[in-house]
């Protein structure tokens, strides 16, 4: 925590003792019992492969493939909640990376990331994607688009991640952990990076939140233009199990596609052929 500036934590701790704070802390202890009983199931990365068996994929009423980015310690499972939501907007081209942040920092995080981006356009024939990453997942998300130029992001959304460096990073091990702290070479340079481009950068995060607390999950740099959405009352984990988040991702993600005109025209043919992209 940042105690040279006394208000952020000041703020955190009036979050922290008001009543409804104890039920958001709940929560928190049933989505760490939710993670850990949903981990087993999203441990294999198969990478493409797993769209050979869900056909559906090619009847998404939304063409935009969505990449989820999992945070430090998890895997993609964790996302099992948010792509329901999503999934009932109509994005079904849904794919999770794997990552082990043990091996890998974050810019090897972001070049495998931008790798499996553009191989999810070209599977499915599109120019665009969206990218959404928790926590660490956030940061790869954005050094992503900032760095390695990742083209065609419609969005990218960030959800309880870091824009600023977090203390608890330092609980962490790693070189990936290091980059999260305050002042780390990452944070520092995805901030200098930070320019108007195209992509829409939101950022969801919680008044509750004790890893990431909300004024360093926000991304401020003014050239980003970035949305940022409270979602009040849910910790670091609750987040992802939370309605509300799933809710106002899925509209996010719609409304750039329909300012685009990425919205699928009709279902594919008895040929088997993928939609076209409708332009604008």
């Amino acid at each position: 925590m940042d105690t040279t500036n006394p208000a952020p934590l000041t703020a955190l701790v009036r979050a922290m003792v008001r009543p409804e704070s104890w039920t958001a802390q709940a929560r928190e202890a049933v989505a760490l019992g939710v993670t850990a009983a949903h981990w087993p199931f999203g441990f294999v990365d198969r990478g493409l492969s797993e769209f050979r068996s869900r056909a559906f994929a090619d009847r998404s009423p939304k063409a935009t493939p969505v990449l989820l980015i999992h945070g430090y310690g998890a895997n993609k499972s964790n996302w099992f909640f948010v792509e329901r939501a999503l999934r009932q907007a109509g994005y079904e081209r849904l794919h999770g990376l794997n990552y082990n942040p043990l091996r890998m920092d974050i810019p090897a995080i972001a070049e495998a990331a931008t790798q499996r981006a553009r191989a999810l356009m070209e599977h499915f024939g599109v120019e665009r994607i969206h990218l959404v990453g928790h926590s660490t997942g956030g940061l790869v998300a954005r050094y992503a688009v900032q760095v390695n130029c990742l083209e065609n992001v419609g969005v990218c959304a960030t959800v309880a991640s870091p824009h600023q460096g977090t203390p608890m990073a330092r609980l962490g091990a790693g070189t990936t952990a290091r980059q999260l702290r305050p002042g780390s070479d990452v944070v520092r340079l995805l901030r200098s990076s930070a320019r108007p481009l195209s992509t829409k950068f939101v950022a969801f995060y919680s008044n509750v939140d004790v890893l990431s607390p909300g004024h360093r999950s926000r991304i401020i740099e003014p050239a980003l233009e970035a949305t940022n959405v409270l979602i009040k009352d849910h910790g670091h984990l609750s987040l992802l199990l939370s309605r509300p988040l799933g809710t106002a991702l899925a509209a996010h993600l719609a409304a750039a596609d329909a300012a685009a005109g990425a919205a699928v025209e009709a279902a594919p043919g008895a040929d088997g052929a993928v939609p076209t992209r409708r332009t604008a």
